[in-house]
């Protein structure tokens, strides 16, 4: 199901297109997204937009029409069940991670904490780093390369573009600075979150070289026109004051899409240079959030996992066979949280998982999996 999202002044409104073999799809069947500049056809690395059908030269042993492990595979029969991928994404900050090596040391420490607690439930977090890659830099403790090879995944959280009185031809730039920063650790980076803006936050990571971002907020649409933004968040502040999850709508962040510009973001685009992962909030959020408080809490609570289990019921209700269902949630890490509390929900998650409802990914991995699917169409 593909849905196009668009505002008119005061409604919201829902385009919902039906796709399937004998329909009509928004992605075309034999035009798939070209490769972008930044990751050309011939460099021999078949990933992002390149597929069988546009780049041959890398992909020519790659499969198109069967499953690999963390893709959808065709559907080929009705019965087909949906599987929703399921995530969690970690963000480093509020440490000053390259200004006291004791406290680098504990967010360190506490990481690998966390790490063996989900590893030992075969579950995986997605790291995104903002102070600490400073501080790896700084003390040489390269705990984001090892999460890597222990099979998490690892972004950057820029926290830039937030002002408004932040200057949008530095945007792209100042991205492509976090992004290789990052990967002189020796990490893959595909992916950015905290760059929801003003300004054309869609095309400033795709020029910076992200294939995909995460962890919108309802700020996001301040790069849209005034007249198509939704009333409560027509003149957003900053993102602190307008950090809902957005869309409001489970089953609008069902499915990853790709978005052409800040100015239609909402609207998918098949041609579109950057894919964006719809986040759920915050898993410390989901009793304030589910009950319409204003302040959002620090701790995550027993009433916490309860809205996030009544969430991911829906979720699992709704998602759909043949395509790519995903819900995840995030930490500031940040407050650390109960370890106690944490193992509670991946407990109560287990159950899901042995009846084959969820599977565990990390960000990355879901990413790849819409990039298979796409190529599948």
């Amino acid at each position: 199901m593909k849905r196009t999202i668009c505002f008119l002044p005061g409604i919201l409104v829902l385009l919902s297109l039906a796709c399937n073999l004998a329909g009509t799809e928004a992605v075309p069947t034999d035009t798939p997204p070209a490769p972008r500049a930044n990751e050309p056809c011939g460099d021999g690395v078949c990933d992002g937009p390149e597929n069988p059908q546009n780049c041959r030269e890398d992909c020519a042993e790659a499969p198109v029409l069967t499953a690999t492990p963390g893709s959808i595979p065709p559907q080929t029969s009705d019965e087909q069940s949906a599987v929703l991928y399921l995530g969690i994404m970690v963000h480093l900050e509020g440490w000053d991670d390259h200004l006291n090596q004791a406290k680098f040391d504990q967010h360190a420490q506490l990481m690998r904490e966390y790490a063996s607690l989900f590893e030992a439930y075969d579950a995986k977090l997605t790291w995104e780093s903002k102070e600490l890659t400073d501080g790896i830099l700084q003390w040489g403790d390269n705990v984001l390369l090892e999460m890597e090879q222990r099979g998490h995944g690892i972004g950057v959280h820029a926290d830039i573009g937030g002002q408004k009185t932040y200057n949008c031809r530095r945007f792209a730039d100042d991205l492509r600075a976090e992004k290789e920063q990052l990967e002189s650790l020796g990490v893959t980076v595909r992916h950015v979150s905290g760059i929801v803006s003003h300004c054309d936050w869609v095309t400033a990571a795709a020029e910076a070289g992200y294939l995909f971002t995460t962890g919108q907020v309802a700020y996001a649409v301040m790069s849209m026109p005034p007249e198509n933004r939704p009333p409560e968040y027509s003149d957003c502040a900053n993102p602190a004051a307008c950090h809902d999850t957005f869309p409001a709508a489970l089953e609008d962040r069902l499915h990853p899409w790709r978005m052409n510009s800040g100015a239609d973001w909402l609207t998918p685009n098949p041609n579109g240079a950057l894919v964006l992962l719809p986040s759920s909030g915050g898993l410390t959020h989901m009793e304030e959030e589910a009950t319409g408080q204003t302040t959002p809490g620090a701790d995550l609570t027993p009433a916490d996992i309860d809205y996030f289990i009544q969430e991911l019921e829906q979720a699992i209700t709704i998602a759909e066979p043949g395509q790519v269902n995903i819900y995840y949630v995030s930490w500031s890490l940040g407050s650390p949280l109960d370890q106690q509390l944490l193992e509670t929900l991946l407990q109560r998650i287990r159950p899901y998982l042995e009846a084959g409802q969820v599977e565990w990914k990390t960000l990355p991995e879901m990413y790849r999996a819409y990039i298979q699917w796409e190529a599948n169409q």
